[in-house]
């Protein structure tokens, strides 16, 4: 597997990549209006890096450079616990000025305990949409 820079072909992969996973993921939300075109929308001016694996792209992470903040990391679903994840938040807090922080919504108890094995810290908790999140950190 590769961490590389997005190119346009990824495109059609990545905006299913993210629809599958919020539908799978945020199951406490009503996810029907969810669509692929909300990839475009929710990365626009952003890096994002994708997990390739052997021509496949099996996930993504996009950061917002100025403020060095790490907003989205998505993982194919058949991909979870194979070590992407890691991958890419290692490869996203390399093309980063520490401290990079992100936002991780509380109820997402798998995403926190992974932040935090790996090293992250929450600074605050917040109220926002599309629900409440940590302000994590990691220097």
């Amino acid at each position: 597997m590769i961490i590389r820079n997005f190119i346009e072909s990824d495109r059609e992969t990545l905006r299913n990549i993210y629809l599958v996973s919020r539908k799978q993921t945020f199951t406490w939300f009503d996810t029907s209006g969810y669509t692929l075109a909300d990839f475009d929308k929710d990365t626009q001016g952003e890096q994002i890096m994708v997990a390739d694996k052997e021509g496949a792209v099996i996930g993504f992470v996009s950061c917002w450079q100025p403020d060095d903040f790490i907003h989205h990391l998505f993982v194919h679903p058949a991909y979870i616990s194979h070590g992407v994840g890691k991958a890419l938040l290692n490869a996203a807090v390399a093309a980063l000025n520490k401290p990079v922080t992100l936002k991780c919504l509380t109820r997402n108890e798998y995403a926190l305990a992974f932040y935090r094995s790996h090293g992250w810290q929450i600074e605050e908790k917040g109220e926002g949409k599309p629900g409440d999140y940590f302000l994590m950190s990691y220097s």
